[in-house]
């Protein structure tokens, strides 16, 4: 299985270049993953009730898994091996192992289990023995490398390494089916084996490589049977390939060609596995690819809002209640101008939310509308009528009025003076100073509301405080409770590693 008749093959990848470079890829760019998962966790607790539960129980699942293998050793790799009837993946996992440990053909239906090939010294026995019972290899199909005399030589493989061999995720038999998808979900690394006449198959496009497109940095695909096609369309069928991988929405997919049954292009591949084993923290490269893939689905199943109510939309609430309840007058409330109100409100808050948490706030704002009309009339009736104006027998002028008062006094007084020249200075003097106290002692009192010749607004303030702590009880702090448990929903999908974006 030497390289020397690859060079076909070889050639016919370099063709089919890679796209330009993307960002940094997950390992690099996150924090601790668990600390990750830490923030999907409360996402996922702050999302019931208000989100669907079987997408939240798949996220919670996806944590369970994620966390279930960072207890065990983070020093081996698991590296799947799938594909469909036919593709030549049993053949290309005998082909890496050099050894026949996996039933191919034919025959591969029956087996409804994975095979394992562990590639490590015996003092890991423990770890990898553990690592396999959570992955529910049977003992019957675990193989070590010291075991078998066949085997690839030693260095071939790299330490730490465990490869597994799938059933077919397109066979007929439910339970083969479901045990490749049960382990595709745990693996750290996929290798996809597709062959020619069906790699642009539908079903393992739809149900594995286009929810894997986030993947990437833990996925490789094989284009596997490169023999039985003329070697100038090699670099043809590669290139599509590549379309319909990035068509899934994969960035920059890892795509090999090789023909398993005839060795070529298994070097290739056996590199590229050393190469990936070798980078290790590859438990926490999948895992951090899950929660990212996890958290992108809850944030698209909620929206992206602020999470709070700026105070300009508070203000302008109180502003169209108050017109609502008519404040320097007596009788009922306009209800459905209320309505209007904070259904205006609440469009405004659930904007930028999908109706799966958009629902919830608007229900949070408009659940009281009648107790809220209702708490209005009530207290704008309890209080009290407005003063009437200084007047004869009435309550007494206020400070600043009398002061007011004194002022327009004065610039009389000083008017005379200057008119009848009795006095020109200090008719001036006077004149000016009345003016000076009479308008600041009027800009005093109205900006203080202690006038005594102006109840009215007074009235307003006290009206206005009513409709500010009513809206507050009713309206607000309900839909401030349920943006605040949007907040943390959010901040934990912000932890998780997909910050929102644009806020």
């Amino acid at each position: 299985m030497g390289t020397g008749g690859s060079g076909g093959l070889g050639a016919a990848f370099r063709e089919a270049p890679a796209g330009p470079a993307g960002p940094a890829e997950p390992a690099e760019q996150a924090g601790p993953v668990r600390h990750r998962l830490d923030g999907l966790e409360r996402a996922v607790a702050e999302g019931r009730g208000r989100l669907d539960d079987v997408l939240l129980d798949d996220v919670a699942a996806t944590v369970e898994r994620a966390t279930g293998r960072l207890r065990l050793s983070t020093s081996a790799t698991v590296v799947a091996i799938a594909g469909a009837t036919g593709s030549g993946k049993s053949t290309t996992f005998n082909a890496l192992a050099g050894a026949d440990l996996s039933t191919a053909g034919a025959q591969r239906p029956t087996t409804s289990r994975a095979t394992a090939l562990v590639w490590s010294d015996d003092e890991d026995a423990a770890e990898v023995t553990a690592l396999l019972d959570w992955l529910d290899v049977p003992e019957e199909s675990r193989f070590r490398r010291a075991e078998l005399a066949t085997c690839a030589p030693r260095g071939s493989l790299p330490e730490g390494l465990v490869l597994l061999d799938l059933p077919d995720h397109d066979s007929i038999r439910t339970a083969h089916h479901d045990e490749a998808e049960r382990v595709v979900a745990l693996a750290d690394a996929l290798i996809w084996v597709v062959d020619p006449q069906k790699y642009a198959d539908a079903a393992i496009h739809q149900r594995f490589l286009r929810p894997l497109a986030g993947h990437r940095d833990v996925t490789m695909v094989v284009l596997n049977h490169l023999d039985t096609v003329p070697e100038e369309v090699r670099p043809d069928l590669l290139r599509d390939l590549r379309k319909v991988l990035v068509a899934d929405g994969m960035r920059d997919p890892r795509i090999l060609g090789v023909s398993a049954r005839h060795g070529l292009g298994i070097d290739e591949l056996r590199t590229a596995i050393v190469r990936r084993v070798e980078e290790n923290r590859n438990a926490e490269r999948r895992a951090l690819a899950d929660v990212s893939a996890a958290a992108e689905r809850l944030r698209a199943a909620a929206g992206d809002a602020s999470g709070t109510i700026p105070d300009v939309w508070v203000a302008d609430l109180e502003r169209r209640v108050a017109q609502a309840a008519g404040a320097r007058r007596r009788g009922p409330v306009d209800r459905s101008a209320v309505n209007a109100a904070v259904r205006s409100l609440a469009d405004d808050l659930t904007r930028d939310l999908t109706p799966a948490w958009g629902a919830p706030v608007r229900a949070a704002a408009t659940a009281h509308l009648d107790r809220t009309a209702d708490r209005l009339d009530a207290e704008l009736a309890a209080l009290p009528e407005p003063a009437p104006a200084s007047r004869s027998g009435g309550q007494a002028p206020g400070p600043w009025a009398l002061a007011r008062a004194a002022g327009l006094v004065a610039a009389a007084a000083g008017l005379v003076l200057l008119v009848t020249g009795a006095g020109t200075a200090a008719g001036a003097a006077l004149l000016t100073a009345g003016v000076a106290l009479a308008l600041g002692a009027h800009l005093v009192g109205r900006t203080r509301g202690a006038d005594g010749d102006l109840p009215e607004a007074r009235a307003d303030d006290e009206s206005g405080r009513v409709i500010a702590r009513v809206l507050r009880a009713q309206v607000l702090d309900p839909v401030r409770a349920e943006l605040a448990s949007y907040g943390r929903f959010r901040a934990g999908l912000d932890r998780a590693g997909t910050p929102r974006a644009g806020r």
